[in-house]
């Protein structure tokens, strides 16, 4: 008899939201992926991976780094990615590293993005909203 798969609590949270470049002034779209998790020890960056093709974002988390410069520091890792032009309706698809992917449709507009599809058991939750960014 087989026992019943443990459920995981998801490990990480997507943050979509539009983003102005306080140098340039351009606004792009911008994906933050943070753990759900606090570490304690260092500031660790998730690396990530970004493509659009057509009408489908792939989002991929290839792992966690230190941050160069070593801090000591408690907060989630946090990676982000940024893309310009983006208007319209998206299906975006999250990969981990393990090959588990968790997809959703974005719908951008000029005042406000939406996310929907939540799978039946994400590794990932999806906010439509601004988290203040670390200063780098």
């Amino acid at each position: 008899m087989k026992g019943k798969k443990k459920r995981r609590d998801p490990e990480y949270a997507l943050h979509v939201f539009h983003h102005e470049d306080e140098r340039t002034g351009k606004t792009s779209v911008a994906f933050l992926v943070r753990t759900v998790k606090d570490f304690t020890s260092f500031n660790y960056e998730i690396l990530l991976d970004a493509a659009i093709d057509g009408r489908t974002i792939r989002l991929k988390i290839l792992g966690l780094r230190t941050t160069p410069l070593i801090m000591p520091g408690i907060g989630p890792a946090r990676g982000m990615k940024e893309f310009g032009n983006l208007s319209g309706s998206y299906l975006l698809t999250v990969f981990k590293p393990d090959g588990d992917t968790n997809e959703f449709r974005l719908d951008v507009d000029a005042s406000r993005i939406t996310l929907e599809g939540i799978p039946p058991k994400p590794f990932i939750l999806v906010y439509g909203g601004q988290v203040p960014l670390p200063q780098l």
